[in-house]
């Protein structure tokens, strides 16, 4: 496994989503949330493969309280969690005080904004809000998960902020075309990368797509005809491409089953490292795909 180094933290490259532990998860997930004594398993095993980070949430079901007993309180684990701005204008002491107690652990590694609306109107009494809470020793990092170029640069610039979750995969490109990961590292913020399957899209049947995803068929053909090319799996073109590119950055992936766990971690412990050229043909093939397709929020079945 590799690691980054952090602020003197040694970080695994990967990191386990939790997502899936507490809702059901995926446009391709079938198979809906696994049990706990599947999650255990699941945990069990990242570990042993030297994965220390985790990703979760409070939006995110029951997933803080299933990631907590599989963990039982593992040392030197990196554990981030995430809520929306209204509950961090709330009473937001009191909700990672749940969050930790769901957990099992005294403190976070990183506690995130779920969304970039607050960096729109960030004051001062936030960043007290902030400042507070690492004061009380219950944070190390405070971020937040961002979707639009605007919101990245605020998040660039707003000194509260030392870690960024963005998307990025094949289709999504917009922070290699904005230098984001180039920017992060000039102001010492913390990367992660998060959709780098595009929530499952890139595994579905294309000929089932139904809605606006219809529209992605084109992009997927082409897809599957540049990694037939290069003799890779739909999983090792996706992540080779963002291992490629973002070389200081921490990739989020999710899982539902244990063989998933161990095909995500074979998958990337033999990544190729992509030639130049072929980067550069996919972004040429994909850097302008519409947000109907890039954005899930924006996906309708129908």
């Amino acid at each position: 496994m590799k690691y980054i180094n952090f602020n003197g933290n040694e970080i695994s490259k990967l990191s386990l989503g939790t997502v899936q532990f507490g809702l059901n998860y995926g446009i391709s997930n079938s198979s809906g949330k696994p049990k706990q004594d599947e999650v255990n398993d699941i945990v069990g095993f990242v570990t042993q493969s030297g994965i220390n980070c985790f990703d979760t949430a409070v939006a995110y079901g029951d997933s803080e309280i299933v990631l907590g007993k599989a963990l039982n309180q593992k040392k030197s684990c990196h554990i981030v969690s995430k809520v929306k701005s209204d509950i961090f204008l709330s009473d937001v002491e009191k909700i990672l005080f749940r969050s930790l107690d769901r957990l099992g652990y005294s403190k976070l590694f990183g506690f995130m904004l779920h969304d970039g609306e607050l960096l729109f109107r960030w004051r001062d009494e936030y960043r007290d809000k902030v400042d507070r809470l690492k004061k009380y020793n219950l944070i190390n990092h405070f971020g937040v998960s961002i979707y639009t170029n605007e919101e990245f640069d605020l998040a660039i610039e707003n000194t509260s902020i030392e870690i960024i979750q963005i998307p990025f995969n094949l289709f999504d490109q917009r922070a290699n075309n904005n230098s984001w990961f180039q920017k992060a590292k000039e102001a010492n913020k913390l990367i992660f990368i998060r959709s780098v399957f595009l929530q499952g899209l890139f595994f579905m049947e294309i000929e089932k797509l139904t809605g606006t995803l219809m529209e992605a068929k084109g992009y997927l053909k082409q897809m599957n005809s540049m990694r037939e090319t290069l003799d890779l799996s739909i999983a090792d073109f996706a992540m080779a491409y963002v291992e490629s590119i973002a070389d200081d950055a921490v990739v989020l992936f999710g899982c539902d089953s244990l063989t998933q766990a161990k095909e995500n971690i074979e998958t990337y412990s033999k990544l190729p490292k992509l030639k130049e050229e072929i980067l550069n043909n996919i972004n040429r093939a994909f850097s302008n795909i519409p947000e109907n397709i890039i954005n899930p929020s924006r996906w309708n079945m129908q």
